[in-house]
Formats: C-alpha cells, sequence, structure tokens
C-alpha cells in the first residue's frame, strides 16, 4: 500500500479523529484535496495537507519515520518527542505521536520557510540571531532543557565519527591530488592541509572551553520558519529539521547561518568582513543579556567554530562531490580561507 493511500485511510478513521481531535479544543476536518507530498526519501515522507477548524482553514504536517532507528531519525525524533513542550518557543508545535515498531508517525504545526517569503539579505540576520542566542542561552549545560540523550561534540562517539572524516579527507585530497582539474585547485594547499589535518580531530582548545548548548547543527534559510513574516521586524522564528542537533558550542550555529551563507553569496563577499564583524557582535550582544560572556575574543571563536566544520565536514564534501563528477561549489574558497585564517589563527 503506497504512502499515500495510508495517509488518506488514517485521515479517514474514525478512531485516529477521535485521537487527534482530542489534541484541540474544537474538531478539526481534513481536506483531502489538500494532501500533497512534500519531500520522500528512504528515511522519512512529509506531508502537508489542509483542515478546518472553528471555520478556519489551517495547515498541518505529517512527517512518517521510515526507519526511526536510525541514528539522524533518532536525533529529532527525541527532539519532537521530548523537547517540544521545553522548547516550544523555537520549533513548530507537535500536536499527535504514533508508533509503532517499524515506523513514527508526527503531526505537527506547519511553519513557513523563510526562504522564498522574502528575499536574503545580510539585513536579515539582526531579526535571525536573537533567537538563536535565547536558544543557546536556554539550553546552556547548566540550565538542562535539551535532551539528555541528544549527542554531545565532544563525545567518544562523535570524535571517532570525525576521525573517520579527517581521514577521509586525506585520501580525497590524495586523489584529487591525481586528478587533472582538481589538482589545479589543491595543489597550493595540500602542503598546508596536511600540516593541519594532522592536529585533528580538534584544532581548537579554546572552542571546546567556550559555553556548550543544543545547536541546531544545520541553519540555513530552508531550516529556518516564520508564520508572520508581514509583521516585519516582530517576526516569531521556528526552527525545523533538527536531525543534527547536537549538545556543542553555539558558534557553530553562527558559522552556517552567516559564514557558510557568505560564502554561496558571491554578491556579498565585498561585504563579508562587515556582515560577519556585525553579526557576530549582535550574537555577543544577546548571548551577554542572559549573563553568557566569552573569555576568548567572539570573532576569533567564529572562526574557529567555520574553520573546525570546514576542516571536519566542509572539503570533505565537496571533494567527495569533484571526484563523483559533481560540482564543489565552495571548494576552492574553503581552501583559501584555511589558509588565510588558518595562518591567522596559528594552525600552522
Amino acid at each position: 500500500m503506497n504512502i499515500e493511500k495510508r495517509i488518506r485511510d488514517k485521515l479517514n478513521d474514525h478512531e485516529f479523529t477521535n485521537q487527534i481531535n482530542g489534541v484541540f479544543t474544537s474538531p478539526l476536518i481534513p481536506i483531502m484535496s489538500s494532501l500533497t507530498c512534500l519531500k520522500h526519501t528512504n528515511k522519512s515522507s512529509i506531508w502537508r495537507f489542509n483542515y478546518e477548524q472553528d471555520e478556519t482553514k489551517k495547515t498541518m504536517i505529517i512527517k512518517i519515520y521510515l526507519s526511526a532507528t536510525k541514528n539522524r531519525n533518532r536525533v529529532e525524533l527525541e527532539m519532537l518527542t521530548k523537547a517540544s513542550d521545553s522548547l516550544k518557543p523555537f520549533m513548530a508545535e507537535v500536536y499527535f505521536v504514533e508508533a509503532n515498531e517499524d515506523e513514527v508517525w508526527v503531526f505537527m504545526e506547519y511553519v513557513e520557510q523563510l526562504r522564498g517569503q522574502i528575499k536574503t539579505t545580510p539585513e536579515l540576520f539582526a531579526h535571525i540571531i536573537p533567537t538563536i542566542a535565547k536558544l543557546h542561552a536556554k539550553t546552556l549545560e547548566t540550565n538542562k532543557n535539551a535532551p539528555p540523550t541528544i549527542p554531545r561534540y565532544d563525545s567518544k562517539k562523535l570524535v571517532h565519527e570525525r576521525m573517520k572524516d579527517i581521514e577521509k579527507t586525506k585520501k580525497f585530497l590524495g586523489k584529487a591530488m591525481k586528478h587533472h582539474e582538481l589538482k589545479k585547485i589543491v595543489k597550493p594547499h595540500d602542503s598546508k592541509m596536511q600540516t593541519i589535518l594532522a592536529k585533528g580531530p580538534h584544532f581548537f582548545p579554546e572552542l571546546l572551553a567556550s559555553p556548550f548548548s543544543l545547536i541546531h547543527g544545520d541553519l540555513h534559510f530552508q531550516n529556518i520558519c516564520c508564520h508572520n513574516v508581514a509583521d516585519f521586524p516582530n517576526w516569531t522564528i521556528r526552527f525545523i529539521d533538527w536531525e543534527t542537533a547536537k549538545i556543542a558550542p553555539g558558534w557553530f550555529d553562527m558559522a552556517v547561518l552567516v559564514e557558510i551563507l557568505i560564502d554561496f553569496r558571491k554578491d556579498w563577499h565585498e561585504r563579508a568582513e562587515e556582515i560577519r564583524t556585525h553579526s557576530v557582535q549582535l550574537y555577543t550582544k544577546e548571548m551577554k543579556k542572559y549573563g553568557i560572556i566569552f573569555q576568548t575574543d567572539p570573532l576569533k571563536l567564529y572562526k574557529m567554530a567555520y574553520l573546525q566544520r570546514t576542516l571536519e565536514k566542509g572539503i570533505y564534501t565537496h571533494l567527495r562531490r569533484e571526484l563523483a563528477g559533481r560540482e564543489g561549489k565552495l571548494l576552492q574558497r574553503y581552501l583559501e580561507k584555511v589558509a588565510l585564517w588558518g595562518n591567522e589563527l596559528q594552525l600552522y
């Protein structure tokens, strides 16, 4: 039986309707013609449908985890089932969860991605970063608002995974040096990269000494949502897709949100220093409101988080793409920034 038919049968099932209506203050009526598949992979299937409630049309998401035992699914399920109440200001509301041996069905609030609603400009960071700082402050290790089963960045398991990824990076650099086109990009940086990678998997003790909080781990604009964009600047920000969540230095979220987007946006490169400096200052100011003061220069911590992520994941990912015949858009920029900031931060 295909998934769409199973969803339709579920929404038409009287017993299920009674169960989910028990969550709401008044009954809802699904509009079957609105059922739409947003994404389907071997891990999960995401669907959207409209429903009527009190003569008002609303929207709901159904996310079906097809193999709930896989690690990435496990982390997000932990977030959705154990953190949705304590972290309600940062997540889509979870209405109902139904689990069996093979699958987990999660019915949750629909929140629209920022991407597509509004033009992406550096000025938007000023309206997103305060919510990120609030999340990090609320889940600081001492506050314990994150589920205890969320993995820690410095755990033996994640350290081992990073060591394996760094070894893969070394291997792929070797393959790139034998590749006619890639060699032109890699050769000017190969010696520095080998020197730096030999120091891994942790390149900056100062970063590991900075405060650990719950981080989202993949804060690209498609994972940042807002249902009241028209009410600018008083946005209500929500984050979705928590599968890479972990307990780690909050600077990793900042590096992904700001610096990775700068990397992709060539039209922002001339303003890069201004954008990152303003963003780091704002995050530092917001964290200070919650009594969190960084002992190391915040801009250095930001650059350290970016380099750490790039060395353990970014270069490996883009080398793999290139060697598979796909475009690794950021490979050259990653190598150049590792050389520049690596020298500045005394990695070589």
